[in-house]
């Protein structure tokens, strides 16, 4: 399983403080990949791409969008070790989900991990990137700066979600129309 080849990343994140969705919330996310099988992906937050290992292990193309250059690359050479299909765009989430949508791009999953105060500034954009029956999975989701984002999606029209409580907890919303 690809949670158990993740330990030792797992294992050097935490001693660097790097963020990452860890082995309970990375096991809850693989069942849900393989449930849903998307086929494109959107990761906002890269980090060392822990995560996106987990997202692209099932064949997914990823694309995945962080500011911080240097670990931009520790992800690249991580997605190449787990045999990883990545597009990584350097940029501001916020500005890069704008661009996605004027380029018109579709994703069957989009997962939030970036700027918690960001997540309610994204959520217009990501409904027009995801695909009607996708899902918007965010991370974090019990934190205080996910407050009004937790609300918002919780009582969208567009959107049934529900919140998993593993750890700080996360949230995940299909796009019904």
């Amino acid at each position: 399983m690809i949670i158990d080849n993740l330990i030792p990343l797992e294992e050097q994140s935490y001693a660097r403080a790097i963020p990452i969705i860890g082995r309970e919330k990375g096991k809850w996310l693989l069942k849900m990949i393989v449930k849903l099988k998307p086929k494109l992906i959107l990761e906002l937050g890269t980090a060392n791409g822990y995560s996106g290992i987990i997202l692209g292990s099932e064949g997914a193309e990823l694309t995945t969008v962080d500011q911080n250059p240097r670990i931009i690359e520790e992800a690249r050479q991580n997605f190449s070790q787990f045999n990883i299909k990545a597009e990584i765009i350097f940029g501001e989430g916020v500005k890069v989900v704008k661009r996605l949508v004027s380029q018109k791009k579709q994703y069957d999953l989009i997962f939030l991990d970036f700027a918690k105060k960001n997540y309610i500034l994204v959520l217009d954009d990501c409904l027009k990137l995801l695909k009607t029956g996708g899902h918007l999975i965010a991370d974090n989701i019990t934190k205080d700066d996910c407050r009004n984002f937790k609300e918002v999606v919780l009582n969208h029209k567009q959107l049934k979600t529900e919140i998993i409580m593993i750890e700080d907890g996360l949230s995940c919303s299909r796009k019904i129309s």
